[in-house]
């Protein structure tokens, strides 16, 4: 469910920014056309320039995308923030993650998560964790109304099991993952890097304000014929 959200999420972003290019577009080409006189060298140019322009930048949004995507998996091993499994690499090569949005899961380097609810090298809904040296300790619902909890060796992998004698039902376990003070999103939250986010920024900026400094500096030059063609 949660990739199908993202994607006709993505859907509908890209056909608002494929009208928003087009109402930009319309209305530069107009600008230009009623601004700059008739005959004037270059013109035709700059309207072309003008209509393409805004697609132009749409195309870059979305390679910037592309590019903040690969940065995010390949570079800072985590998510990219648009994902319906958000996860981040912990320094000792686990990875934690919540597939779907709500089922947090913590896995070693190398291994994947099963059927069952923990098995080596992995345990799944998450509800609370804290790393304590070579050890994962916290707890998890069974899947069926209770709260156990669990002692993952970083080391060799190995999982202990216990019963906290907590009844937790569904709706319980999703407020508790949500609020508590050592719930799994704390714990993502706390090793998830932030620089991607800046080279994105870093990316739009750059390549949306190229285009529009493209298109000054030409209008610039437009406009210098224009009074030169007056003053003679």
């Amino acid at each position: 469910m949660a990739g199908f959200y993202y994607f006709a999420m993505a859907l509908t972003l890209g056909l608002f920014g494929i009208m928003a290019a087009a109402i930009v577009s319309i209305t530069l080409v107009l600008l230009a056309w009623k601004r700059l006189p008739r005959g004037l060298q270059g013109k035709r140019t700059f309207l072309t320039f003008s209509g393409l322009a805004p697609f132009v930048g749409l195309l870059w949004l979305v390679a910037a995308l592309v590019i903040h995507v690969q940065v995010s998996n390949k570079l800072a091993h985590q998510d990219c923030g648009f994902s319906g499994d958000p996860y981040v690499t912990l320094p000792n090569g686990y990875v934690l993650g919540s597939l779907n949005t709500y089922d947090g899961y913590i896995v070693a380097p190398g291994f994947k998560t099963d059927t069952p609810r923990t098995g080596p090298g992995y345990v799944r809904s998450l509800i609370d964790i804290q790393w304590t040296g070579e050890h994962f300790v916290g707890t998890f619902s069974d899947g069926g109304g209770k709260e156990l909890h669990f002692d993952l060796n970083a080391r060799d992998r190995s999982i202990q099991i216990s019963d906290t004698g907590i009844s937790v039902g569904f709706d319980q376990v999703d407020t508790l993952v949500q609020r508590d003070a050592n719930s799994y999103w704390v714990m993502y939250a706390k090793y998830r890097h932030h620089w991607p986010n800046y080279i994105l920024m870093a990316l739009i900026v750059a390549g949306e304000g190229g285009i529009a400094f493209g298109m000054w500096r030409y209008s610039m030059s437009l406009r210098q014929r224009v009074t030169s063609t007056a003053a003679l």
